[in-house]
């Protein structure tokens, strides 16, 4: 019901206090909980309540990023023999 409202008029200030008083819950609460729900939609973890999966998140990217680490230094190793034949071929084509 936040969502739809919000969507129809996203200026409007009354929507959290009228939902809440709707359905009898706390203003508050109601914002905490659809601010979770907007995080985890967006696949955001909200940082006041640090979960399970979150700290496997955090182990997959450090894993990526090592992957991606080692994948730079291969590329750059590449490159350097790639300059080395550049130089090397160049320097014959000069000669001819």
């Amino acid at each position: 019901m936040v969502d739809r409202r919000r969507i129809r008029n996203p200026r409007d200030r009354t929507i959290f206090r009228e939902v809440a008083r709707k359905f009898n819950v706390g203003e508050q609460s109601l914002r905490l909980w659809v601010r979770q729900f907007d995080a985890e939609r967006l696949g955001d973890e909200p940082a006041s309540k640090p979960s399970k999966a979150n700290g496997h998140r955090l182990e997959s990217v450090e894993g990526e990023l090592e992957s991606l680490r080692r994948k730079i230094q291969k590329l750059q190793a590449e490159n350097d023999v790639l300059k080395r034949a550049f130089v090397v071929f160049s320097s014959e084509w000069s000669k001819r």
